[in-house]
């Protein structure tokens, strides 16, 4: 598909007004409108370049043969969005400018529904619901040859998407995520990072008014006790919500991440995910107040059905890396273990980096760039 119809250049009602003027490459943004599922009629923001040995190209005003080109497809998980890899983008510039990375490349990336640019969550999205929408993007874009980069709950959304049409892919590079079921040694969600506060409790003690500031404190936080980390979660509250001091560190990402908050249903469904880090991978059921009773457990199946056949040596065999934090349960041994057991090609491609936090995109983008590259074969 071209920028045609479903393309647009008008904005949805996004709640984030301060907006970076990196946020996304210049003239490369737009929305696209949805047509399908829970979502029909929002817009999903999303940029579109063409990286070159130059700097970055906007899809639109390329004259490179666009259909011919590789992609990257970037998949931001919570409480995140697309902006969370303007650093591994920019990394990834400076290896084409070094000359150790072969343009050209196409780059996409998209924010979900609820979160950075994309329109408002109305019900509490969960990731088959972002799946269903990528999967609605990625077919309508036609994008064929994709590395796909998926952090955190861009795990399931991104690989659940891309299954249903598994030859589009020929990379994956994972951060900090698994689509398989959470294994009950060692470090879980119910006991990370505090024992007595797991995040996934976060939610139901943190009011609604003060998500904004924890969901910007947790994508900066760094490897520390449990109680160094709610000292500094206070702290942190009383500067942005009390004194209205937003912390020099990415400032502009922070004012991101706090603003796609002040939003009730981009709230809700954002702690909705958090909850949902108790059952990653085994599926669960719920009630949304908006949709009624939903049921998870079928659309884990389905992926782990599907992975190793389609990606795996009897299938595809993509190009695997695993970049992890290894601040995270996701770090653990049992868990890679499951990727390599899924896609055996994964070993020996397997990062975990030690003292370095969950969100690795934010703190070493250059080293997952060169997962990108390796991964990509660029």
């Amino acid at each position: 598909m071209s920028r045609g119809a479903r393309v647009t250049t008008e904005p949805g009602d996004s709640p984030v007004t301060a907006i970076p003027d990196d946020y996304a490459p210049v003239g490369a943004g737009a929305w696209f409108d949805l047509a399908e599922g829970h979502d029909a009629g929002k817009k999903l923001f999303f940029w579109d370049v063409v990286l070159t040995a130059g700097g970055l190209v906007p899809t639109a005003e390329t004259s490179v043969a666009v259909p011919d080109l590789p992609v990257v497809l970037f998949v931001h998980g919570n409480p995140e969005c697309s902006y969370a890899y303007r650093n591994v983008v920019r990394a990834l510039r400076e290896r084409a400018v070094s000359g150790d990375l072969s343009p050209p490349v196409r780059l996409v990336a998209v924010d979900h529904v609820g979160f950075g640019l994309s329109d408002r969550a109305t019900h509490e999205a969960v990731p088959m619901d972002h799946a269903g929408n990528l999967d609605e993007f990625v077919t309508a874009l036609d994008l064929r040859d994709v590395t796909l980069v998926v952090h955190d709950w861009g795990g399931p959304t991104g690989v659940g998407a891309l299954l249903e049409a598994p030859d589009r892919v020929t990379g994956l590079v994972v951060c900090n995520s698994t689509v398989f079921p959470m294994p009950f040694v060692g470090p879980t969600f119910d006991d990370y990072p505090i024992d007595w506060l797991p995040w996934a409790d976060f939610p139901r003690v943190t009011p609604d008014h003060f998500w904004p500031a924890v969901a910007s404190y947790a994508v900066f936080r760094r490897p520390a006790g449990a109680y160094r980390v709610l000292a500094d979660l206070l702290r942190y509250l009383v500067r942005v919500e009390g004194l209205g001091r937003v912390p020099d560190h990415e400032r502009a990402a922070r004012r991101v991440y706090y603003q796609q908050f002040d939003d009730t249903w981009n709230t809700r469904a954002s702690k909705r995910l958090v909850r949902q880090t108790r059952y990653w991978g085994h599926g669960n059921t719920f009630e949304d107040s908006e949709l009624g009773t939903r049921n998870t457990t079928p659309f884990y199946r389905r992926i782990n059905g599907r992975l190793p056949g389609a990606w795996g040596p009897a299938g595809r065999e993509v190009d695997v890396e695993l970049v992890f934090g290894g601040w995270d349960p996701l770090a653990k041994v049992p868990v890679l273990d499951q990727w390599a057991g899924a896609l055996p090609q994964a070993e020996g491609h397997m990062t975990v980096l030690e003292g370095v936090s969950y969100f690795v995109e934010e703190e070493r983008p250059g080293r997952v760039a060169r997962a990108v590259v390796d991964a990509g074969g660029f």
